[in-house]
């Protein structure tokens, strides 16, 4: 850890208890400004990712925060380079059968996009070699259900459309569809160390709930280049997020101290979940923990009527895939309890219940992963050390393609041509070979 590491880091301890002492003496306005005083953005870390030249890892967009660049990055597998590229539609380079007509699109996060492995290691790669068919791939790492959503609504109403959606959900995306500013919700180690070059995390659109449980779409609150400067100010950062439920939320996180009790229970209220009830400070942010994944659950669920919806007016059909940050598949295979507070339950029940009730097809790699692990003398950790290096490693992109693969065959309609079998020669070449 550097000097100025360790320097942020201490800053930070000491922004967090100075935000519990003002609190707990009821400055509300002390408190949300100590809170936010660590996040406040360097001039520099701005200049850096709006330069067009720069060699960093994202670019400006005014409805989603940021696209991707290209990039070839050292993160892989072994401590190897991945090498990441983007077509001009914004989908990742396309390695198999880019001359051919493509009737689906896959949309998500970093799982989506196959963040840490390079191209054509990606699971819609693997997929698409063996179907004999294209995938088209428009994750991006960092996005939300709702943005995702959102990138979907865009990127559809182009030449790039097709009839088949693949929407990948994955840990903690129903909770970023809710951040205004993700980057309030970054834990210590990562304020420090997305700084740089992978800086990202800028505001973009997210959804809320209204009064009657409603899904409401809200604007980024920095939409432009020149307006992304305002998070270098604090008094900008108090003044906007000083009343915003989830930064009250995400306060309560952090320092085990409720600002406010009646923004609590409005949340609470909307999304039908437990008021929590003031208590010693750890129980505090379990309660508001679970309240946030709440209420950040039930937009997804409104995301996905939505989402249903458009593709029911513009003749689409829709596959939900589920899919696991290490420690989930870890506590699955360690069949460890429910009640464990590490033990994540990142797609609950009432939320795949929901899909099955609106009829919209899931897919749920969980199970997979653990059927296989069960096959297997590895303890849990050596299980997930095969596919994991954060995001899944080739090994893993390759796991995840296959344990989906028979049910995005018999999705589609009619199945890929490697499964086509109408009574031609056992050897054709039409359409993939000249000749």
């Amino acid at each position: 850890m550097t000097i100025r590491r360790r320097e942020f880091m201490a800053a930070l301890s000491v922004a967090v208890a100075s935000a519990s002492v003002f609190a707990r003496q009821g400055d509300a306005n002390g408190a949300i400004r100590s809170f936010l005083q660590p996040h406040v953005l360097q001039r520099s870390t701005l200049d850096q990712f709006l330069d067009a030249k720069a060699q960093v890892w994202a670019k400006f967009d005014p409805e989603f925060g940021y696209l991707l660049r290209n990039a070839f990055v050292r993160d892989g597998v072994d401590g190897c380079h991945t090498l990441a590229r983007y077509q001009e539609s914004g989908q990742r380079f396309q390695v198999n059968f880019p001359d051919q007509p493509c009737r689906i699109n896959s949309y998500g996060d970093s799982f989506t996009q196959g963040h840490q492995v390079s191209d054509g290691e990606t699971w819609q790669e693997i997929l698409a070699a063996h179907f004999c068919e294209p995938i088209r791939n428009f994750g991006v790492g960092g996005f939300g259900v709702y943005q995702a959503y959102r990138r979907l609504l865009r990127n559809e109403a182009t030449d790039h459309s097709a009839k088949y959606i693949i929407f990948n959900i994955w840990g903690d995306d129903h909770l970023r569809s809710v951040y205004a500013w993700r980057w309030l919700a970054f834990p210590e180690n990562v304020l420090a160390s997305m700084s740089g070059a992978m800086f990202h995390a800028n505001p973009w659109v997210h959804a809320r709930l209204d009064d009657h449980g409603q899904l409401i779409d809200r604007d980024s609150v920095c939409p432009t280049e020149t307006s992304l400067y305002q998070l270098c100010d604090l008094d900008f950062l108090v003044d906007t997020f000083r009343n915003d439920e989830i930064a009250h939320l995400l306060f309560a996180q952090r320092t085990g101290t409720f600002l406010s009790m009646e923004v609590l229970e409005h949340l609470a209220e909307k999304c039908n979940a437990p008021v929590p009830k003031s208590s010693s400070p750890q129980a505090n942010k379990s309660a508001a923990t679970k309240l946030l994944h709440t209420y950040a659950v039930r937009v997804g669920m409104a995301i996905m009527d939505r989402l249903q919806e458009y593709c029911k007016v513009h003749g689409k059909e829709l596959l939900v895939l589920l899919s696991y940050p290490i420690g989930a598949v870890w506590h699955a295979c360690n069949r460890s309890s429910p009640d464990d507070p590490d033990n994540t339950d990142w797609h609950p029940h009432y939320f795949k219940d929901h899909l099955a009730q609106r009829g919209i097809p899931l897919i749920d790699s969980l199970p997979a992963h653990v059927a296989e692990f069960d096959t297997f003398k590895l303890s849990a950790k050596e299980y997930v050390d095969r596919y994991y290096i954060g995001h899944y490693t080739p090994r893993g992109n390759h796991f995840f393609a296959y344990a989906t693969k028979n049910a995005i065959r018999d999705w589609l309609v009619p199945v890929p041509p490697a499964y086509q079998n109408n009574g031609e020669p056992l050897i054709r070449f039409q359409g993939y070979l000249p000749g």
